[in-house]
């Protein structure tokens, strides 16, 4: 995956890097958009000489887009401005009349603003300054094509833009932009394939790559057999955690043996065959408690996959201790949510064994975890295991005491499903 994500981030350093062509055309989903933005903010990073302007503001209409774009960059500006005032610096030159002007063109007003940021380079026409417009939405395709149609616009040899890139995200799902400037000369266009496919592809190549060192090809490998997990691939999982296994376990890497175990006992588990997954579980134990600081969240996530399998074996004794210990370590890991649900399911544990005092404890200590947690379906969950318990034991002026908070958490998301469904 490494190699992926570096050649995207190569040719889109390239284009900002080329001094012929002015703007990128940027073919992105809303869900690429994340990792492509993080992309460019490490870019941004390693170019020291070079200011970068970076818009993700939606786009519903061209006017609002505009003013959306001149907020941010004042008020990114305005702090800076500030600051130099502040340290005696010499400040930057204020912001044109253009800017915020009803009665400019709003190409015009985004260009003004475009040429004015070459003025904030530490030297002059010493470096470059990227624009990227990246709206994480575009409501108004047509409209948005042509406003970075005629932003773009520029005659050589003397253009306006020159030490300015643009870089512009297009929406597959509703693309103008690409028709709008596929013939129009020195714009770039690039749709970099972030697809599942494409990330699963390259993490099988580096996994399987000689020429890499071999941590990073553990490291893809690692992944690889989770895709095979999750896809149901369980003779090629099982075959990649297993070689996982014994190179961290030859390694001293503790944790990391731990993990590739675990790994196993899942895909025994979603095979059907608990008592390999029992095994596995067990076996993860050993090196997860390993070494002079154990990892707490490998060694939870161990002891909640034993906790998982010891309900569905209906152990309900073991069950009841492995959610404990689950409990404890979710208190480590500061994970609050999840201590409250391990204190669920060890009620259950416990009732199941008609431990009725102990569950009462487990189900009132949660709920009132979840409460302060404002985990509100969670909280009526063990709300009504308590009342259900009160009930069978007839116990009915208990069990009336907890309607108020019931009805004071609302209905449940599963009730607001079924009532609009």
């Amino acid at each position: 995956m490494r190699k992926l994500l570096a050649s995207i981030s190569a040719r889109i350093s390239g284009f900002i890097a080329q001094r012929e062509d002015v703007a990128l055309v940027l073919t992105a989903t809303e869900a690429d958009a994340l990792p492509l933005l993080s992309m460019l903010d490490g870019i941004e990073a390693e170019q020291a000489s070079d200011f970068f302007w970076t818009f993700t503001d939606a786009f519903t209409d061209t006017t609002s887009y505009v003013v959306a774009v001149e907020a941010s960059f004042s008020s990114k500006f305005n702090a800076v401005r500030m600051l130099m005032e502040k340290e005696d610096m010499a400040p930057w030159p204020p912001l044109p009349a253009l800017v915020g002007s009803t009665s400019a063109v709003p190409a015009v007003r985004l260009r003004e603003l475009a040429k004015f940021s070459r003025k904030l380079l530490p030297v002059p026409n010493g470096g470059l300054v990227v624009w990227t417009f990246f709206p994480l939405q575009i409501h108004e395709p047509l409209a948005y094509a042509e406003l970075m149609r005629e932003l773009t616009a520029h005659r050589f040899p003397l253009p306006w833009c020159h030490h300015l890139r643009f870089i512009l995200r297009d929406d597959p799902a509703v693309s103008a932009l690409v028709p709008c400037l596929i013939n129009t000369a020195r714009i770039q266009h690039f749709a970099p394939d972030l697809s599942v496919e494409a990330l699963n592809r390259s993490i099988e190549e580096e996994a399987a790559d000689e020429t890499l060192a071999l941590p990073q090809r553990m490291s893809s490998l690692l992944v690889s057999a989770g895709n095979d997990l999750a896809f149901e691939r369980f003779p090629s999982a099982l075959e990649k955690y297993a070689l996982l296994f014994r190179y961290h376990g030859a390694m001293n890497s503790y944790a990391l043996a731990a993990v590739a175990m675990s790994g196993m006992g899942q895909v025994y588990e979603r095979m059907g065959d608990l008592v390999k997954a029992d095994e596995a579980y067990m076996a993860a134990l050993v090196p997860a408690g390993q070494g002079s600081h154990p990892s707490i969240q490998v060694l939870l996530n161990v002891v909640l996959n034993l906790a998982n399998l010891r309900e569905t074996q209906q152990r309900w004794e073991e069950g009841e201790g492995y959610w404990d210990v689950t409990q404890q370590l979710a208190t480590l890991s500061r994970d609050g949510p999840l201590k409250a649900r391990a204190l669920l399911q060890r009620g259950l544990c416990q009732a199941h064994q008609v431990k009725a005092f102990e569950a009462e404890q487990s189900w009132f200590a949660g709920a009132v975890i979840a409460a302060q947690l404002q985990e509100t379906d969670l909280c009526r969950e063990l709300l009504e295991h308590l009342r259900r318990l009160y009930e069978v034991q007839r116990q009915d002026d208990r069990a009336q005491a907890l309607d108020p908070y019931l009805v004071a958490l609302g209905p449940s998301a599963e009730d607001h499903r079924h009532e609009h469904g």
